[in-house]
């Protein structure tokens, strides 16, 4: 029997209303506007795992990873913590504990670094916020601590996040994260403003804690290479819905789905294969008024009749979730 997974996202729903104010729409006599960002997502993340979530902009990921971490409330379905709902009474009685459990590494280390704040007190905050520790000497020695984990100096404590290079501010944010003794790690793009170089040093850093202490993530990003380096399983998000879920290493040999198959044809080609690639065609409809059938049919050259009138449901083949009709129908 396989273990219970760590986080379960549970038909999660989440819809913002854009209108204008309600003096214009009515003078203007114009409607209220909704946008749907997230539409009936499901998925879950098991003890130290990697699940990555893929997309283009405006598809959905960074929303869902804020409802998850509790920055945003859900307007339909439920985040389940280790067998906890984060809307029930007893997550409320558990706040406290269920947030020290979950951390989130933000996209730019210098926005999310209180710049007024020296180093040491930025990593001492989570430690003092939770009640771990309240001794100064004990609170110190474990920054430290930290900082040597995350391959910077302890010294460095006594500087202000201005004072270092963008790869070492986002260190020093994973040290942050790592202060509350996490379970769960929620990664928000964190490698999209560094340099190419950099970028490498800080994902096999992650990489490295998660296998030193037992971490699970949840990985955000837009760039399938950073994807491949790091998840176990990954899913595919298209106008906020989850076209398809399969495991890394099958998803990038054999993409099932036309829109995997175009995000994998815009990634370039090192090893020269000569295969046909079809690049990227095209932009996400406006998630207001959004296209009827699958979202993505204005872009997929198998679409049909059928596509153009009915929304796909994420449904198993081959043990593998895709949502897409032409599969469905073994036309792809």
């Amino acid at each position: 029997m396989s273990p219970a997974p760590l986080v379960e996202v549970d038909r999660l729903w989440r819809v913002f209303d854009v209108s204008g104010p309600w003096l214009n729409r009515v003078l203007e006599r114009r409607p209220r506007l909704f946008l749907t960002a997230v539409a009936d997502v499901s998925f879950a993340i098991g003890r130290r795992e990697t699940f990555a979530l893929v997309g283009e902009s405006g598809s959905g990921k960074s929303t869902i990873a804020k409802i998850i971490v509790g920055l945003l409330p859900p307007s339909e379905g439920d985040v389940r913590i280790d067998g906890i709902s984060m809307s029930s009474p007893e997550a409320r009685k558990k706040r406290a504990d269920l947030r020290r459990r979950i951390q989130m590494i933000f996209q730019d280390p210098y926005a999310s670094l209180n710049p007024r704040w020296r180093v040491d007190r930025i990593i001492a905050e989570p430690l003092r916020a939770f009640g771990l520790m309240r001794d100064r000497k004990d609170i110190e020695g474990r920054v430290a601590e930290l900082l040597e984990l995350v391959g910077l100096d302890p010294s460095d404590g006594h500087k202000y996040p201005h004072e270092f290079s963008g790869g070492q501010r986002q260190r020093i944010a994973i040290a942050r994260a790592l202060a509350a003794n996490p379970e769960f790690i929620v990664c928000d793009e964190p490698t999209s403003a560094l340099d190419v170089s950099v970028q490498a040093q800080i994902l096999n850093l992650m990489r490295d804690l998660q296998d030193q202490l037992g971490l699970t993530y949840l990985f955000i990003s837009h760039n399938l290479a950073v994807v491949r380096h790091m998840a176990t399983r990954i899913g595919v998000l298209y106008l906020g819905r989850l076209v398809e879920v399969a495991p890394s290493r099958e998803l990038f040999s054999n993409p099932r789905h036309p829109y995997t198959r175009m995000l994998l044809d815009a990634v370039p080609d090192l090893e020269m294969t000569g295969r046909v690639r079809r690049p990227v065609e095209g932009e996400i409809p406006n998630p207001i008024n959004p296209p009827k059938g699958c979202g993505f049919h204005p872009r997929c050259p198998y679409q049909n009749e059928r596509c153009r009138r009915e929304t796909p449901i994420l449904s198993e083949e081959n043990g593998r979730l895709v949502a897409c009709h032409g599969v469905a129908e073994a036309r792809i």
